[in-house]
């Protein structure tokens, strides 16, 4: 009986996929994006205005919000948070994807950083700060940018 070492796998060479130094550049460079979370059994999509501190992406967002509702009481939930751009014209864009844990904010000072550096679009009060631990980054780009 021969045995026959495992095929080396091959080095991934998709020139349309953003390295995470790219991601992270284009996470922080726009304002907002979509935050998908699931509430009872169907997935659900928000538009937020965000920053990113080191690693994580934090947002603001009202008492009643339902995203704040999900995060109350110490509640961790999975969570994915989207941004792009896209060039109709040239029929090129990018698109980057954050996947972790979304939670409540309980630092004093993180919230106060969060809630000077983020101006939400919509009215109301904004006053809780959640926070997405990133575990997962990734992001591609299509056409000549």
């Amino acid at each position: 009986m021969t045995t026959h070492p495992a095929p080396e796998p091959e080095a991934d060479t998709r020139r349309d996929l953003l390295d995470a130094q790219a991601c992270a550049r284009l996470l922080a460079a726009v304002e907002f994006g979509r935050l998908a979370v699931v509430d009872a059994g169907l997935p659900v999509i928000v538009v937020l205005n965000h920053v990113v501190e080191g690693a994580d992406v934090l947002f603001r967002t009202g008492e009643g919000a339902l995203v704040s509702s999900l995060t109350a009481g110490g509640r961790e939930i999975h969570a994915v948070f989207e941004v792009d751009s896209a060039f109709v014209i040239g029929r090129a864009g990018w698109s980057v994807i954050a996947t972790g844990l979304l939670l409540r904010e309980t630092d004093p000072g993180h919230v106060a950083t969060a809630q000077e550096r983020i101006t939400a679009w919509a009215d109301g009060e904004r006053d809780v700060v959640l926070r997405l631990r990133v575990s997962h980054l990734t992001g591609r780009r299509v056409g000549s940018l």
